[in-house]
């Protein structure tokens, strides 16, 4: 039997901030449009899945330079991928919004200028500034069955443009197109309830010793039974910290004689968003610990 011979065009790799621990998630699927899997299809190119995004592979059989016959296949082409949400939940974590409400959809693409680092958004980390209206993404797909979040598009005459080697068959590190997304940051509520009335006296939240993360613990005016305390400044979210919170009870005499009350208080979950009354960008995150 032949062996199969196929040479590795370019990846795309989504690195989504939200996840520190060692399981890769990126909480999106990447598809070709119809027409792109129909020229796929056409010229032997094929897409591999990984966990952090996809791979597209020609097979090019045993042609000496592969990657100059690939190219007079794909003068003046632009293949196109849709970016698409596995689960909803994932915006109360990470700093993207969903463009539909405005008739909006995120476009990425490899056009951008002095793109050193290959990034398919336009700063840093994909975001607003990546959002154009639908109406003026030609090939964005009307037909029924599709969950657009984003629309990619990879023109093949630049990502050819910057082969250095275009003998070589192997995986350049500029063939890696990247996709960054931003975990979200929230001020972090915690809610209190005193069910067996131990909270007495002075308290604090620490993170080994350091009351600087959580603002004073007061009694709640809201609900009977609580204290409350709010962040003092916004905290990202993530799947795997470094760090936790306690508890304390401050003694009179100082904050070096504290007791821990609650050695790890839990982290926020990522359906504990709420938006502030009267500032709606200013987001929280509640979470409610029955001592």
């Amino acid at each position: 039997m032949a062996m199969a011979l196929y040479t590795k065009l370019f990846r795309i790799v989504i690195a989504n901030s939200y996840y520190k621990s060692a399981n890769i998630g990126n909480d999106f699927d990447i598809e070709p449009t119809p027409s792109t899997g129909s020229w796929m299809v056409q010229r032997k190119v094929r897409m591999l899945r990984h966990s952090d995004g996809i791979e597209l592979i020609w097979f090019s059989e045993n042609y000496d330079n592969p990657l100059a016959l690939f190219k007079k296949k794909v003068e003046g082409v632009t293949i196109s991928f849709i970016m698409s949400l596995k689960n909803s939940q994932a915006l109360n974590r990470l700093e993207l919004e969903t463009g539909y409400p405005t008739g909006q959809v995120y476009y990425l693409h490899n056009r951008h200028d002095n793109n050193s680092n290959h990034l398919l958004h336009s700063k840093a980390f994909m975001g607003a500034a990546d959002l154009v209206k639908i109406s003026a993404v030609d090939h964005y797909p009307t037909h029924p069955g599709w969950d657009v979040f984003a629309m990619i598009d990879i023109n093949l005459d630049l990502w050819l443009a910057k082969l250095s080697n275009p003998a070589n068959n192997q995986l350049a590190a500029y063939s890696t197109y990247k996709i960054r997304i931003q975990n979200r940051s929230t001020f972090w509520r915690y809610y209190l309830i005193d069910t067996a009335k131990r909270l007495q006296g002075t308290l604090s939240i620490l993170s080994k010793g350091d009351p600087s993360y959580f603002g004073e613990v007061k009694a709640s005016t809201e609900f009977p039974n609580t204290y409350c305390a709010e962040s003092t400044m916004p905290m990202a979210l993530c799947d795997q910290y470094d760090h936790y919170f306690s508890l304390s009870e401050i003694d009179k005499s100082g904050e070096k004689n504290t007791k821990i009350l609650l050695e790890m208080l839990p982290y926020p979950t990522h359906d504990s968003l709420k938006k502030d009354k009267s500032n709606k960008k200013k987001l929280y995150s509640d979470i409610v610990v029955y001592v």
